[in-house]
């Protein structure tokens, strides 16, 4: 079954811009005609070989994707199958990537940066208080909206601890560059490990590159497992810079209890950062003409006015 565009799926969700086309299959932007919305389609493409397990894993993600509501993870709608296709209707988001920011800013200010780690932070600790781990945190599958909202998408590899086997033991699952070291070495992920990847996010936003290069994948991954993590720039506040280095311990239990533990102090940080600049810019005020600016005071001034039955109005 070949998808087109202006196709109607389900007898609702009418098929209106491929938006992307990868190896397992495509995501459509889509329009739900019954509610009025436009909604993201992401569809499973029935010629592929062992078409079979990637179908389970895509009931895998609507199974793992279908209790997380939170305003920080873009929703699941639902799930449907059809000619052996699977399909899943999920919000549209019309944002760019954080990756996308990565590649035009290159290194973030802090204080623009943290709100984005501090909401995804909060929704994967949503996701792990359900006992589903994401497994492929990284910037591309960070949206972050004009107005700095967040959503974090994409859950088509995460594990749910409620769910079968459906990966080979040993099997590594992950994006090289944002690879815990206990997933590159094909052990079962955590939360801790998604705390790992938001960690390299944190790192590369603020250094302005990720932790570890190498010539291919292999090299990348067994970088995250063997060699220590390069120190952030002298010019990134210190407690932040500690914060960070403590996601990327490799050993999953030096690194933050849970990712509520990450939000809440990246908030704190935050703060004092943003009370840091009011004070700064309160001193350059009062340094720039050597004393605070005189205060203008004006004794207020009492009219009486003229009745309005003295002008021939009514009463």
């Amino acid at each position: 079954m070949k998808l087109i565009e202006g196709q109607l799926i389900h007898r609702r969700y009418r098929l209106d811009a491929r938006l992307a086309q990868g190896g397992m299959g495509e995501v459509w932007k889509g329009y739900d005609i019954q509610l009025g919305r436009e909604v993201a389609i992401k569809a499973l493409r029935s010629d592929m070989t062992n078409a079979e397990a990637k179908l389970r894993r895509l009931r895998a993600e609507a199974h793992n994707s279908a209790n997380l509501a939170h305003p920080n993870i873009a929703a699941l709608f639902e799930y449907y199958e059809h000619d052996g296709i699977g399909f899943l209707i999920m919000e549209y988001v019309p944002s760019r990537s954080l990756a996308a920011l990565f590649h035009e800013k290159g290194a973030m200010d802090p204080t623009e940066l943290l709100p984005i780690l501090i909401q995804t932070a909060r929704g994967l600790f949503v996701a792990h208080s359900h006992g589903v781990i994401h497994r492929d945190v990284k910037p591309a599958n960070i949206m972050v909206s004009d107005s700095g909202e967040v959503k974090i998408t994409d859950f088509g590899v995460s594990y749910s601890t409620g769910q079968g086997q459906i990966t080979q033991d040993g099997m590594v699952v992950g994006t090289a560059q944002y690879i815990s070291p206990e997933q590159a070495q094909g052990q079962q992920a955590t939360p801790q490990s998604d705390i790992y990847s938001l960690g390299v996010v944190a790192y590369e936003g603020l250094a302005g590159h990720r932790p570890f290069t190498g010539a291919t994948p292999v090299d990348i991954a067994a970088a995250h497992v063997n060699d220590p993590v390069p120190p952030l720039p002298d010019t990134v506040d210190v407690q932040l810079r500690e914060f960070v280095m403590s996601m990327l311990a490799k050993d999953p239990l030096d690194r933050p209890k849970d990712a509520l533990v990450v939000s809440r102090t990246l908030a704190r940080i935050e703060r004092r950062l943003l009370d840091q600049q009011t004070e700064m810019a309160d001193t350059t005020v009062v340094s720039s003409g050597g004393r605070l600016p005189r205060r203008v005071t004006s004794t207020p001034r009492i009219v009486l006015e003229t009745p309005v039955s003295r002008l021939g109005g009514k009463q």
